[in-house]
């Protein structure tokens, strides 16, 4: 998708999402810090963990809403970022399991972009606290977002919808 630009230019997608991260970063000067010069609270080693839940969407939905919900409350200056979630969960979805949808950004790739390397990204950029993705199982992934996640000190976690 192409968003209309002055000049005859046009943004992508990826263009807008990279002028937002920037524009949050002179905006917060947290942000603009590198991630080992957060404040005490944020210095952390990042990891990578792993959920699986099984049953309706409905139900692996209500399972995963206390996990969101502790860490959008984390007392943190960085993002709670979701990559790919279901498609019900919506800004409306998170205010109504009592998220605030103001500290976290939802993500969503365009077809034909890889998810893998999207998260791998954000999670080494250091610009959110915890990324949440869904992707499938794999052998290979763990290890690609561990790496990530330690090198921009924050937290791995991806969900499987059983």
């Amino acid at each position: 998708m192409q968003y209309a630009r002055t000049e005859q230019q046009t943004l992508t997608q990826t263009d807008l999402f990279h002028n937002a991260l920037m524009a949050t970063r002179l905006k917060h000067r947290a942000f603009a810090q590198p991630a080992q010069a957060l404040p005490q609270d944020d210095e952390q080693d990042g990891s990578y963990s792993e959920m699986t839940l099984q049953g309706s969407a409905r139900q692996c939905l209500q399972w995963l809403a206390p996990v969101l919900r502790e860490l959008s409350q984390k007392d943190s200056r960085r993002w709670l970022t979701l990559i790919d979630p279901p498609a019900a969960l919506s800004q409306q979805w998170l205010r109504g399991a009592n998220l605030d949808p103001q500290r976290i950004m939802i993500v969503r790739s365009k077809a034909g972009m890889d998810s893998l390397k999207l998260c791998c990204d954000l999670l080494r950029m250091g610009g959110s606290h915890t990324v949440v993705s869904w992707l499938d199982h794999d052998s290979c992934i763990a290890p690609r977002l561990e790496r990530a996640a330690q090198a921009g000190r924050c937290h791995s976690l991806n969900v499987h919808l059983g």
